[in-house]
């Protein structure tokens, strides 16, 4: 009997969960596209750069430093496609011609 209330808790958390994740990305957006919505956001801190604002590494999002990455070049390299032979399917004769569409008759 525990299991289905259980679930149920279960169910209410994990909208809950959404609820608060959809409502953070919606004033991520919201506070990314205003920018006196988002100057609200940091009280009058005197910060010239936003390196470490979360609107704006959302507005602009992340970019990690990669090195180049290059893929070596296919190796031409002629090989005879492989021919495989078909299999031999042996059906069995069917046990009616016409399958009976009723049962036998009453009688």
């Amino acid at each position: 009997m525990g299991h289905p209330r259980q679930s149920r808790w279960a169910d209410y958390l994990r909208r809950f969960l959404a609820t608060v994740c959809a409502t953070l990305i919606f004033g991520l957006g919201l506070s990314a596209a205003n920018p006196s919505l988002h100057a609200q956001l940091h009280h009058n801190l005197d910060c010239s750069s936003d390196d470490g604002c979360v609107v704006g590494v959302f507005a602009n999002g992340v970019s990690a430093p990669m090195g180049t990455v290059t893929a070596a070049p296919p190796s031409i390299e002629w090989r005879e496609p492989d021919h495989f032979s078909s299999a031999e399917f042996f059906l069995d004769s069917p046990r009616y011609l016409l399958p009976p569409e009723h049962g036998p008759p009453a009688a």
